[in-house]
C-alpha cells in the first residue's frame, strides 16, 4: 500500500505540469516523506523509486534532488553497499555545496563517517561526524544532531570509550524524545541495550532491548533489536530464547538486503546452536555467516580495485599530459638557463658573503637568547610552583567552606524550626520547647566549635588523619542530633548498635554519616523509618543504612555512582526539601580518602539501602 502511494505520488508530480511554485513544493515534500518512511522497511523497492524520479528531475541543482540523493545513500550505507553509497555522499557534498545548502552539507560528512565507520576507521569516522555535529548545532537541526550524536556513541562504543559512548547516545535519545523523532529514539536505546550487554549489565541491556521490541520500530532496526536479544538471551544462557530471537532477526535482515547484520545475526545462532549441540545447524549458520561475512569483504575488495585502477589511469593520462606538456617547454627553458647562468653564479657570491655576516649576527644574538631564556625558564618553574599551591589553597578553602555550609545546614534547620512554633504553642509547652531548643543550640555550638576546630587543622592543605574510632558511637551522636528532624516528620529512627572499631578520619566520618542521615531522613515520607545495622569479618566492619523511602530509579543511580568529582542532580525531598548534590559527592570523596567503599541499593518507590565498608581495627582494643 506504501508503495502504490508512492508511485502515485512521483507519478502525479511528473504529469500535473500546471501546478503553483507552492503546490508543487507541498507534492516533492510529500514524496520525500514516503520515501523516507518506506526505506527501512522497503529498501529495494524505495531505491528504484528514488533512480527513476532522479533520472526526471529536471533541475539537477535543487533541494529535492539533494534530498533525493541523501535518501539513495542512506539505503545504499543500509544495504552494505558501501563504495555506491560514498559516491552518492560525494556527489550530495558537491551539490550542497553549489546550492549552500547547510542541511544537505552535514548530511554527507554525517555519510563520510558512516563509510569509514562501516570500514572499522573508527577514529577517522568520529572526526566527520564531529563537522556533521557542529554545522547541525549551528542551525539548530534537531533531527540531524541526533543521528550525529547516534554515531559518535558508536564510535566511541567501538573504540572502548564506554561512558563517552553513553553520554552520546543519552543525549540523542533526549532530543529524539523532546522532538518526536521516534526512529532515532529506538535506535538510541537499542545501542544504550547494546552497550549494557558490553558491561555485563544484562539487566538494564533487557529493559532497554524490551522497550525498544515493544515500540513497534522499523525493519531495519527491528532486526538489530532481535538480534541485541539474542546475544543477550546466550549470555544468559538461555539459548532457545536466544534461538528464537535470532530466527526474527536473520529473516528481516535477508529480507531487506542488510547483509551485515544477517552475517552478525548468523554467527550468533550458530553459537546458540552449538550450546543445545545441535552442531549439524550450528555449521549451517556458521557457514551462512561466512557466506555474507565473504559476499560483503569480496563486494567492496572488488570495488576498491576498480576504484583503484580507476584512479590509476587518470593518474597515468595526467602523467602523459605533463610530459607532453613538459617536452614543448625544454627547448624554451635550455635557452633562460644559459641566458640566467651568470647572473646566478654571481647572485650566489652575493648570497654567501651575506650569510657568513648572518651567521656570525646569530651567533652573537643566541647567546644573549640563551641567557634571556635561562632567566625565563627560572620565573616559569616559580610562577608554576605558585600558582599549583595557590589552587591548591583555593581548592582546600572552596571545600572546606562547602562542608561548613553543608554540614550546619541541619542543626540550624533544627534550631529554625523550634523557633518557628513558638507563637503556636501555650505557655505551658514553651518550657518544654525551650528545653529543647536550649538542647539544640548547644549542639549546634558544639559541632559548629567542633567544626571550626577541624577546618583550623585543614588550611594549609586538605589532610586525611585515620584514626581508632568507635563507630557505633559516631552513629549515636548523629542519631541525636537529627532525632528532632525525624520526629518532625514522624520517622521511626531505629538503631541496633554493636559495638564496632574502625580505622577513620574522625571527622570525615561524622561528615559521612551526617550526610547518608540527611539524605535518608529527607527521602522518607512521614510514617516511615531508617533502621542501622553493623556486621563485620576479619578485615571490615558493614554499615547498614536502610530506610523506605521513595527510592531512585536506574538513571539516579547511575548518576550517584559516577566519578569522584561529579557533582550528582538532587532531587526535592518529601517535604520539598531542596538540596545541592554536594553531599553525597562529600561522602564518596572522604570514604576514597580513608580506603572506604559504599554500596548503594536502590528501588524506586520501596527505598534504599547505603551499605559502608570500613577498615576494621583489631588491634589495641
Amino acid at each position: 500500500m506504501k508503495v502504490a502511494l508512492a508511485i502515485f505520488l512521483i507519478f502525479s508530480l511528473n504529469l500535473n505540469f500546471s501546478v503553483s511554485a507552492q503546490q508543487l513544493s507541498n507534492e516533492k515534500d510529500s514524496i520525500i516523506n514516503v520515501l523516507s518512511e518506506l526505506r527501512y522497511n522497503l529498501p529495494d523497492s524505495t531505491l528504484s523509486l528514488i533512480e527513476n524520479q532522479l533520472k526526471k528531475v529536471s533541475n539537477k541543482n535543487s533541494n529535492f534532488y539533494a534530498e533525493l540523493l541523501f535518501l539513495k545513500a542512506a539505503i545504499q550505507y543500509v544495504q552494505s553497499d558501501y563504495l555506491n553509497s560514498r559516491n552518492t555522499y560525494e556527489e550530495l557534498y558537491k551539490l550542497s555545496k553549489d546550492i549552500h545548502n547547510e542541511i544537505g552539507i552535514a548530511r554527507a560528512l554525517n555519510g563520510r563517517g558512516l563509510i569509514l565507520l562501516g570500514r572499522e576507521l573508527y577514529q577517522e569516522a568520529l572526526i566527520e561526524f564531529e563537522k556533521a555535529l557542529a554545522v547541525n548545532r549551528e542551525i539548530n537541526h534537531h533531527r540531524s544532531i541526533a543521528a550525529n550524536l547516534l554515531n559518535i556513541g558508536i564510535c566511541n562504543q567501538e573504540m572502548g570509550k564506554w561512558e563517552d559512548a553513553y553520554q552520546s547516545y543519552y543525549e540523542s535519545y533526549e532530543i529524539s524524545v523532546i522532538n518526536n523523532l521516534d526512529t532515532y529514539a529506538l535506535m538510541d536505546m537499542n545501542r544504550i541495550g547494546s552497550l549494557f550487554i558490553e558491561k555485563n549489565n544484562l539487566d538494564s541491556a533487557e529493559y532497554y532491548f524490551l522497550k525498544v521490541y515493544k515500540s513497534n520500530p522499523n525493519q531495519w532496526e527491528k532486526s538489530y533489536n532481535l538480534s541485541g536479544l539474542t546475544d543477550l538471551e546466550i549470555k544468559r544462557k538461555n539459548f532457545n530464547k536466544a534461538i528464537d530471537y535470532g530466527l526474527k532477526s536473520f529473516a528481516i535482515a535477508k529480507e531487506i538486503g542488510a547483509k551485515w547484520d544477517a552475517s552478525e545475526v548468523a554467527l550468533k545462532l550458530s553459537r546458540a546452536y552449538e550450546e543445545l549441540d545441535s552442531l549439524d545447524i550450528a555449521l549451517e549458520y556458521h557457514k551462512l555467516h561466512k557466506i555474507y561475512s565473504d559476499s560483503l569483504l569480496n563486494e567492496e575488495m572488488n570495488r576498491e580495485i576498480n576504484w583503484a585502477e580507476l584512479q590509476q589511469t587518470k593518474a597515468e593520462n595526467e602523467q602523459l599530459k605533463g610530459q607532453k606538456d613538459l617536452l614543448s617547454i625544454v627547448k624554451d627553458r635550455n635557452q633562460l638557463i644559459i641566458t640566467f647562468l651568470s647572473a646566478i653564479v654571481l647572485f650566489l657570491l652575493i648570497l654567501a658573503l651575506l650569510f657568513r655576516r648572518h651567521i656570525k649576527q646569530k651567533e652573537k644574538y643566541n647567546q644573549n637568547l640563551g641567557t634571556i631564556n635561562k632567566q625565563l625558564a627560572e620565573k616559569k618553574i616559580l610562577i608554576e610552583k605558585q600558582n599549583a599551591d595557590l589552587k591548591q589553597i583555593n581548592d582546600t578553602k572552596n571545600r572546606l567552606f562547602s562542608i561548613l555550609s553543608h554540614d550546619l545546614r541541619s542543626p540550624i534547620n533544627s534550631v529554625k524550626q523550634l523557633l518557628d512554633i513558638r507563637n503556636s504553642i501555650s505557655e505551658e509547652d514553651v518550657n518544654k520547647y525551650m528545653e529543647r531548643l536550649t538542647k539544640e543550640v548547644g549542639n549546634v555550638n558544639q559541632q559548629i566549635n567542633r567544626l571550626l576546630k577541624w577546618a583550623n587543622t585543614q588550611m594549609d592543605g586538605f589532610k586525611t588523619n585515620p584514626k581508632t574510632v568507635q563507630l557505633d558511637e559516631v552513629v549515636e551522636q548523629n542519631l541525636n542530633s537529627m532525632k528532632y528532624i525525624a520526629q518532625e516528620k514522624e520517622i521511626d529512627l531505629k538503631h541496633n548498635a554493636v559495638k564496632s572499631f574502625v580505622h577513620m578520619d574522625p571527622e570525615q566520618l561524622n561528615i559521612i554519616i551526617n550526610n547518608l542521615f540527611n539524605n535518608s531522613i529527607k527521602y522518607t515520607s512521614s510514617g516511615g523509618f531508617i533502621e542501622v545495622n553493623y556486621s563485620q569479618n576479619q578485615n571490615s566492619v558493614f554499615l547498614s543504612i536502610e530506610d523506605n523511602g521513595i527510592g531512585m530509579d536506574e538513571s539516579t543511580l547511575v548518576s550517584l555512582r559516577g566519578e569522584l568529582n561529579e557533582r550528582s542532580f538532587s532531587r526535592k525531598g518529601t517535604d520539598k526539601e531542596s538540596g545541592t548534590g554536594l553531599g553525597i559527592l562529600l561522602v564518596k570523596q572522604f570514604l576514597t580518602f580513608n580506603h572506604a567503599s559504599m554500596e548503594i541499593k536502590s528501588e524506586e518507590g520501596k527505598g534504599t539501602s547505603f551499605i559502608l565498608t570500613f577498615p576494621k581495627v583489631t588491634e589495641g582494643i
